[in-house]
């Protein structure tokens, strides 16, 4: 499994940068592992790429094998408008040698055409073979690095101001982000006419990527204590506040990187990302004194914190909360996607188990929740860590009370 601590809008497919961290020691496995690896292999990973689209092709030109005989067998078939019987015609071919004449040139044909399908099965057989081999290499390599960081993800936690603290991550919109902003979604089997608010707030424990088995695509998974927050009307006038606590995110790796883009960012500054659609803000910022960076004070103020006090209220209340995000109802995870082209699990909460209807009922901005979880924890090799991630989960909801959010109110100006 592949680890990464906080700085988590600087995580890209080719680098992570850790600042001021206890995992500094783990980036220089990450670095030279999964992603040093993936570098590593790109060649290779093209040449499976090339090996898979050879296999199709072979597949292909074994069709047309098949066809070309119909094909030539067809040309024989017998026309009654001639106006003679079947028997009539057939016994003229038998007297006059036409029979033995087609016989052998289909014979011919299909003696080419078995020839062909020999070789290709024999090539097609290789081609298979090198691509498996190359892909257990590929996932021996991946796992084996994996397991290398999860073992370095269990040592004594050190301490410092903000406690298990590292940061906070809005997403503004869910369904800007996942450009899917013309769907509102059902509420108590009703459409939900407008959305006011779809919020994702996140205290982020750690992020960690899985390769999607279809296209082969990256995905990451960052684990944390958050909520899903939504504002909405199902009629003129009324609004509607619903929210979902979750354990966590789920993005494609291209999507990730796309919310992270700098070139729109809001705000020039190297302790802040602030872009349309996603913003991170490091509780170690919070330690300047409040005479001090008034502008990025202002801005927190201004385009974050007072915008969304409500949705920061709600995770407020949600840590306050002893029954919340337990580990007898597993990890709930808000999911993007594996990736951008394939729509399975997107903008749905995936859970691992069955949980009550106040919980799975639909709301608005979201397509469903539904206990499908298992699929992605297999993938991404956390099974082991669970009972660490929902004992973090508890000291990240007792440091957020206690220092996290009282630091943040005292911080505003």
């Amino acid at each position: 499994m592949v680890v990464f601590n906080y700085s988590l809008h600087n995580i890209t497919k080719d680098s992570v940068i850790l600042e001021n961290s206890r995992f500094e020691y783990y980036l220089q496995w990450v670095s030279k592992g999964v992603f040093m690896m993936q570098n590593k292999n790109s060649n290779d990973s093209e040449d499976k790429l090339t090996l898979g689209k050879q296999i199709q092709e072979i597949k292909r030109e074994k069709k047309i094998l098949r066809a070309i005989l119909a094909y030539y067998n067809k040309i024989g078939a017998f026309d009654p408008k001639v106006g003679i019987s079947l028997l009539e015609f057939k016994n003229y071919l038998v007297e006059h040698g036409y029979n033995d004449v087609r016989a052998t040139y289909l014979k011919e044909i299909e003696s080419l055409i078995k020839n062909r399908e020999i070789k290709l099965n024999q090539l097609i057989r290789e081609k298979s073979d090198s691509k498996r081999i190359r892909e257990e290499r590929e996932e021996q390599e991946y796992l084996a690095t994996r397991e290398k960081v999860r073992q370095k993800i269990l040592d004594e936690p050190t301490e410092d101001l903000f406690g298990n603290l590292k940061q906070l991550l809005l997403i503004p919109s869910w369904n800007k982000l996942l450009e899917t902003e013309k769907f509102n979604g059902f509420y108590l089997n009703q459409p939900v006419r407008e959305i006011l608010h779809d919020n994702v707030l996140l205290l982020p424990d750690f992020a960690v990527t899985g390769i999607e088995k279809t296209r082969g695509e990256q995905f990451i998974f960052l684990c944390g204590v958050g909520i899903y927050y939504t504002q909405f009307r199902l009629a003129p006038g009324e609004i509607i506040t619903d929210y979902r606590e979750i354990t966590g995110i789920v993005l494609p790796m291209d999507l990730y990187d796309k919310a992270q883009d700098l070139s729109g960012s809001l705000v020039n500054s190297k302790d802040l990302m602030m872009t349309e659609l996603m913003i991170t803000i490091p509780f170690d910022l919070l330690q300047a004194e409040q005479t001090k960076q008034m502008y990025i004070r202002g801005v927190i103020a201004r385009n974050v914190f007072h915008p969304y006090k409500e949705c920061f209220n709600t995770l407020m209340e949600v840590c306050r909360d002893s029954k919340s995000l337990n580990i007898d109802q597993g990890l709930k995870v808000l999911c993007g996607g594996l990736n951008r082209e394939i729509p399975l699990y997107t903008n749905e909460i995936l859970t691992e188990e069955e949980l009550d209807v106040n919980y799975s009922r639909l709301t608005a901005g979201l397509k469903n929740i539904q206990p499908k979880l298992a699929y992605i924890i297999s993938d991404l090799q956390i099974q082991g860590l669970k009972d660490p991630i929902f004992k973090k989960i508890q000291l990240i909801k007792k440091d957020y009370v206690e220092i996290g959010y009282p630091r943040l109110l005292d911080w505003m100006p």
